[in-house]
Order: C-alpha cells, then sequence, then structure tokens
C-alpha cells in the first residue's frame, strides 16, 4: 500500500527517464496524445461553455414547435407542407432575428472555450475552470463583436434565401445568385475555422482577423470546407435525429474545437509563426 501512493505522489521510480525523442513526430500522434490526456478536460470545458448555448438551442426549439403547430393544423401531411407557412407567416424571420442575441451571447465563451482547446491541443498547460474564465475576460470585447457579426451576416443570408425562393421570379440570374450565395455562406463558415483561433493567439485588430481568416480559408480551400464538412455533420445529423443533441450537451463543442485548433495550430506555425520573431513552433511535437 505504501508503495501505492509513493507512486502516485512521487511517480514510478522505473518509468524511465522523460526525453525529447518522447514527443509525438506528427500532427496526428500530438491529436491522440492530448485527446487521450485531455479528454475529461472537454467534458468539463464543455459542461462550462453549455449555458452560453441555452439561448440558441431555446429558439430552435421553440421554431420546431411552430413548424409542428403549423403542420398540425395544415391540410399538409409531411414537414416540407409546414416550410412554406412557416416562412410566408414571418416565423422564419423572427428565427433569424433572434439568432443575432443568440450568437453574440457565445461570442465571448466561444473565444474562451478556443483558448482552451488550443492550449491543450499543443500540449501546454491550461485549467478548465479558471483559465476558461481568464480567457473570457480577456476576449470578451472581440468575442461579443464576432458573435454579433456572425449573427447580422446569416440573417442577411436568410433574407437572401427568402428573397430567392419566394420572391423573386426564377431565371437563369437568380439561379446564379442562389449559388453565389450559397457559396458566400460555405466560404465564411470556413472562415471561422481559422477566426476563432487566431483571435485568441494573435494581439490583431478585429478586420486583419477577418482578413487572414479569409486568405487561409481561400489559400488551404480543400482543408477548409473538409473541417467544414466535419464540424456541419453533427449539425446535420441532429435535425435528422433530435436525439443526438446530447452529443453537444457532452462534449460536442470542445470536441470540434479541439479538432479545428489541432488543426489550425499546424497552420498556424507554417504560415504565421515564422514571421513573428520570437513566436515559438511545433509545440508539443519532437524536435527536428
Amino acid at each position: 500500500m505504501a508503495g501505492f501512493f509513493q507512486n502516485m505522489f512521487l511517480g514510478d521510480p522505473n518509468r524511465p527517464d522523460f526525453t525529447p525523442e518522447m514527443l509525438p513526430k506528427n500532427r496526428l500522434e500530438l491529436f491522440w496524445a492530448m485527446l487521450k490526456q485531455h479528454f475529461f478536460n472537454l467534458l468539463k470545458a464543455n459542461l462550462i461553455y453549455l449555458p452560453f448555448s441555452i439561448p440558441l438551442w431555446l429558439l430552435v426549439w421553440l421554431n420546431v414547435q411552430i413548424m409542428l403547430s403549423i403542420l398540425t393544423r395544415s391540410a399538409e401531411t409531411t414537414a416540407a407542407g409546414a416550410i412554406l407557412p412557416f416562412f410566408k407567416e414571418g416565423y422564419f424571420f423572427i428565427f433569424v432575428l433572434g439568432m443575432i442575441p443568440c450568437l453574440t451571447i457565445q461570442g465571448p465563451a466561444m473565444a474562451a472555450l478556443t483558448r482552451l482547446t488550443r492550449n491543450w491541443a499543443r500540449d501546454e498547460s491550461a485549467y478548465a475552470w479558471a483559465d476558461f474564465w481568464s480567457a473570457f475576460k480577456a476576449n470578451w470585447k472581440q468575442g461579443l463583436l464576432v458573435g454579433l457579426i456572425n449573427g447580422v451576416f446569416f440573417f442577411f443570408c436568410a433574407f437572401g434565401i427568402y428573397f430567392y425562393n419566394f420572391i423573386a421570379e426564377q431565371s437563369p440570374v437568380i439561379a446564379v445568385l442562389q449559388i453565389v450565395l450559397i457559396a458566400v455562406i460555405v466560404l465564411y463558415l470556413s472562415m471561422s475555422l481559422y477566426l476563432w483561433p487566431m483571435l485568441v493567439t494573435y494581439d490583431l485588430r478585429l478586420r486583419h482577423v477577418f482578413r487572414n481568416a479569409l486568405l487561409l480559408s481561400v489559400g488551404r480551400l480543400p482543408f477548409s470546407l473538409l473541417f467544414t464538412f466535419i464540424t456541419a455533420l453533427p449539425v446535420v445529423l441532429c435535425i435528422v435525429a433530435p436525439g443526438a443533441v446530447i452529443y453537444y450537451f457532452l462534449i460536442g463543442f470542445a470536441f470540434h474545437s479541439f479538432i479545428n485548433v489541432s488543426y489550425t495550430n499546424g497552420v498556424f506555425d507554417k504560415y504565421l509563426n515564422p514571421q513573428i520573431e520570437g513566436a515559438a513552433v511545433n509545440k508539443g511535437l519532437r524536435p527536428k
């Protein structure tokens, strides 16, 4: 028993001394090693972040109930039959307008969560509770503004979808504009992949953060689309099977943030950090 407590507090004396050669040799090894090491930290971070997402979940739930009530009083028997009244009776605009304050509230918390997962992904120390609130205080202004910009952007995109599908007469020009709008939405979503990690990592003005995020999103378009798809896939699954929403309540927000920053840490080490004097690169990786 004495040996058990000695190993717990002092370590195993038979374990070999740590050497740099024991570190992961590539990004994939680093991802799996840090995921195993910080899995329970991700659960805790997700729990801390969760209250900030509740307004958005309530908004979505309320509008789903409205669509179901439209469906029950309508002669239509399919979900598609409830969508048109949902748009025409103004519920859709109330929904997207409500997303503006919901996404604004999420902004500072998203910045704090990204700061935590960024540190864990590159094998840096971070305490779930203390460092979350420390990052929240340090980034709340920019986080609020980015959340507000996100909400306004999606509001106008929703207006464009409504206009092209329910007001404008169908024509080849309208079809092209619809494709352009969808491309803009996808590009903006892929920018978010770089935007949040850059916001909490570098001391930049917000317009420079958006510009660099746009350049990286376009410059690494295949990877940007891939990780955007990985992020969006559980959302689609929750629409198809609403019970899957438990994934987000348990670990989903923190886990996808961890996946994304594991990728963007490597991108920043390749394109940004070498241009900054004194910036460390390849944190957590075996020295070459």
